[in-house]
């Protein structure tokens, strides 16, 4: 199946046949800026996107484009429709940055949102220092992999802590092997403890708040054989800024709250984001 974004791809492609990979990143990261198409992260030329060449590799795979080292190319004209809205915006674009080389269409973007240059190779315009200690939480559902990267970047993160007892997802970017690849790439450093997580098993029955509470409350049991975990949580909270990961977007679903809460009434702030 070929996404919307994907689509959105696929027609601003239409306009040029080929385009640079910069050229590319950058349109789409303007159109995102106004429609949400993709989330990027600050990165080594500017605002970059993981799950844009995730996708510009499946649409290879189809055999809609070819790419090489820095380029992607049209293919297939055979584009499957996408809504007229949305087209319009792509196709309008399209048409404003048809002359922008590499060079332009880069301090066009540099100078409209310096807070993508912090990692930037080429005209820094904005430091950034990942100077925060403390503990927060995070859950991924609901989230691309670049929104949560930035998340992270903004918080100023420097520890990303998995508290999954299985560092595995079928949603793009958080299986472990490409999360650690990811976070190296943005400076953040990761760690997983699995001992601190819950059986999959133990999870399949929840249908009730009171579900919940009978599990979290066994969980708290686990928890007290966990110390020297906490403790090494606590210890490093005190030097850099940490954040407990799992999927869950509530917290009061998730047993990193339980983590966090045992953890405030030992002293330690934690909030979740």
């Amino acid at each position: 199946m070929i996404t919307k974004k994907e689509r959105a791809v696929l027609i601003l492609l239409n306009n040029f046949n080929t385009l640079s990979k910069m050229k590319l990143v950058k349109i789409m990261f303007l159109m995102s800026e106004k429609s949400n198409f993709y989330n990027f992260v600050p990165y080594n030329y500017g605002p970059f996107s993981f799950e844009l060449y995730h996708d510009l590799a499946h649409l290879e795979r189809e055999g809609y484009i070819s790419t090489d080292n820095k380029s992607v190319s049209l293919i297939n004209k055979d584009i499957p429709p996408l809504d007229n809205k949305l087209k319009a915006i792509v196709n309008r674009y399209a048409r404003q940055f048809s002359n922008f080389d590499d060079s332009r269409i880069i301090k066009h973007t540099y100078s409209k949102y310096p807070e993508y240059t912090i990692f930037s190779q080429f005209e820094k315009r904005m430091t950034y220092e990942r100077d925060a200690k403390g503990l927060v939480t995070i859950g991924y559902e609901g989230k691309s992999i670049d929104g949560f990267l930035y998340e992270l970047i903004l918080n100023k993160v420097n520890l990303l802590i998995d508290v999954r007892k299985n560092a595995y997802s079928m949603k793009f970017g958080f299986s472990k092997s490409k999360l650690v690849n990811y976070l190296e790439k943005l400076g953040i450093d990761y760690l997983h403890i699995p001992e601190l997580g819950i059986p999959s098993e133990l999870r399949q029955e929840l249908n009730t708040d009171e579900d919940y509470q009978a599990l979290f409350a066994d969980y708290e049991n686990v928890l007290d054989g966990k110390i020297d975990v906490l403790e090494t949580i606590k210890e490093n909270a005190k030097e850099k800024k940490i954040a407990l990961m799992c999927f869950e977007k509530d917290p009061k679903y998730c047993h990193r709250e339980v983590i966090a809460d045992r953890l405030r009434r030992d002293g330690v702030e934690v909030c979740n984001l």
